[in-house]
């Protein structure tokens, strides 16, 4: 596992408290969220390819449980799946969610 650096701690921080995303993901889409965030370095505006094989690894999630969280974080913006032909390995990519907000 990586050492976060206090940027990158921040930022997620600032995802997950500041702008409420915590209280936005449901179950045990928390868990795939953070897998994901981890095989990316904790940076956003990176891809990163995954397998359901290597989720469950790390998480201890069934398969359905893994893509009704993948969708989770899809609906919120957190993912974007960026491959779209079925098989066993995916990319995503993890933006930035706090770009994306419009400032007053």
């Amino acid at each position: 596992m990586s050492v976060a650096t206090p940027v990158q701690t921040e930022w997620l921080k600032s995802v997950l408290f500041d702008r409420g995303f915590l209280a936005r993901i449901k179950g045990e889409a928390i868990k795939v969220y953070l897998v994901v965030i981890d095989a990316c370095g904790g940076i956003p505006d990176q891809s990163v390819s995954l397998s359901l094989s290597f989720l469950r690894s790390k998480t201890s999630l069934s398969t359905p449980t893994l893509i009704d969280s993948l969708v989770q974080l899809e609906e919120l913006g957190l993912v974007v799946s960026t491959t779209h032909e079925r098989g066993k390995v995916k990319t995503y990519y993890v933006p930035d969610p706090l770009q994306n907000v419009a400032h007053d």
